[in-house]
């Protein structure tokens, strides 16, 4: 077990992997390590927004390290929105929080029926306890009265996102709705809830200052998980030989469209029931010489992880790292976010570059490389999300239908539901890079046998 290292590069011997490169984040030295094969499971790229639910550490970078070596990447643009997350509260925010889906089994979510209302509340001259029943907006159970409150998480956001957009959205930025339990209360008790809710009570209080039981909580969509990731085949193996890929760091089992709960699946299978076998099938299968950490293909590896260091480290810029990831974040969420069009991908695969070069011109680092640098390591992984970033847009451009997570504007039905086009695009999208030149995509056709693809119904 290796606590605080960061894969940093992958090391094909023969068109096999074999190693990988490390950096020990707190002395700074760069490690090699030979193998037979290599598994990685280093999980989604989120944060490539700067805002989502996943943890600060979560990134790209080892999954785009081996994409850069020739590893397909498979539907990138196909990340879910989660509906009950607590707002963004300000530009100090690092994170947002995720509040459990359970909680939308007992709240119900409203807005006000009047804009004025709305407007009135969001400059804190009415109290949503104000709002008389007969003038709050239960937009799901009116939109979707089969499913409600419990509609899919991508269904939800984008009705969340249509509100706010017609100006009823609350809170300081106009970009949260209400979830509340009043009714439930009422008709439950509070102990009732208070057993089953409690610690997202407690948790939800202690980050906002507001108590649940008292005025209903505040939630906005956030980036919660990426159906995208490394290409693998049925045996987890990307089109890498020897180079296997589990849980959302590779494509594989969500499709457009993640379900809740079935990250947890994914892990289990992955871990579990596919790789004990597949990689000792893969071992048995294939005559694999000793391999030396000391080979060439170690040693040109490391160069390389070493000469991008020091390239990052002499740009003496004057734009900080997280300014720039901000800056990504902002053009991913509002150019290639939940609702995404030509016109604003478009301006993405302008605005990114421009970012990208900014990035290389005018980064300003501190320190070193041989110690522990958190400014050098977020450095590295922002290089990676700016280049992921400009991929997931080309991805959505390209995909001229709404499908699952990738909702086009354009392409909808008349009742504002995703519109496929499955005649073109029933198809993964395996990107492969190419250096200095645009991604080449490869595409793997969907064929079921015995299940017929149908337009979703919630209503």
């Amino acid at each position: 077990m290796y606590n605080r290292h960061e894969m940093m590069d992958i090391v094909l011997i023969n068109g096999k992997a074999r190693g990988i490169i490390t950096r020990n984040l707190v002395n700074g030295k760069i490690e090699r390590h030979g193998a037979h094969a290599v598994v990685i499971a280093s999980g989604g790229y989120g944060n490539v927004f700067y805002l989502s639910t996943n943890a600060m550490g979560s990134n790209v970078s080892a999954t785009w390290k081996i994409h850069k070596k020739g590893a397909f990447f498979a539907n990138p643009c196909f990340t879910q929105i989660h509906p009950t997350c607590i707002p963004v509260s300000g530009d100090h925010q690092s994170k947002l929080t995720l509040m459990s889906e359970s909680l939308r089994n007992d709240g119900r979510i409203w807005v006000p029926r009047k804009v004025d209302d709305a407007k009135l509340i969001r400059e804190g001259k009415l109290s949503p306890n104000q709002i008389l029943e007969s003038d709050r907006d239960y937009f799901l159970e009116r939109m979707y009265p089969a499913y409600g409150n419990l509609v899919p998480r991508d269904v939800g956001s984008r009705a969340i996102k249509r509100v706010c957009d017609e100006g009823k959205g609350l809170g300081a930025t106009g970009r949260a709705v209400y979830l509340d339990f009043g009714s439930a209360m009422d008709r439950l008790g509070e102990k009732n809830i208070s057993d089953k809710y409690g610690n997202l009570f407690d948790m939800y209080e202690t980050i906002t200052g507001e108590s649940p039981y008292k005025k209903p909580m505040r939630i906005y969509p956030a980036i919660h998980y990426v159906m995208g990731g490394l290409w693998v085949d049925y045996d987890c193996m990307s089109n890498i030989p020897g180079l296997f890929v589990l849980g959302e760091a590779n494509f594989s089992d969500h499709g457009a469209n993640r379900l809740g709960a079935s990250a947890l699946m994914q892990g289990l299978a992955d871990g579990y029931f596919v790789i004990p076998y597949t990689l000792g099938n893969y071992l048995a299968n294939n005559s694999l010489d000793a391999v030396s950490d000391t080979a060439d293909e170690f040693k040109e590896s490391i160069d390389e992880v070493k000469k991008r260091n020091e390239s990052l480290l002499k740009i003496k810029g004057s734009s900080t790292v997280l300014e720039l990831h901000r800056e990504l974040g902002a053009v991913m969420w509002d150019f290639v976010g939940m609702a995404r069009t030509k016109d604003s991908l478009a301006q993405a695969l302008e605005k990114i570059p421009q970012i990208k070069d900014k990035f290389w011109s005018d980064l300003n680092l501190i320190g070193n490389d041989d110690n522990l640098n958190k400014s050098l390591e977020n450095a590295s992984r922002l290089a990676d999300f700016i280049e992921l970033g400009e991929l997931m847009a080309l991805d959505a451009y390209d995909r001229e239908e709404s499908c699952g997570a990738h909702f086009r504007e354009e392409y909808q039905t008349s009742e504002g539901e995703p519109l496929r086009n499955d005649e073109k695009y029933a198809y993964v999208s395996a990107w492969e890079y190419i250096p200095d030149s645009s991604s080449i995509l490869h595409k793997e056709d969907l064929n079921y046998e015995f299940v017929e693809m149908t337009q979703r119904n919630y209503k």
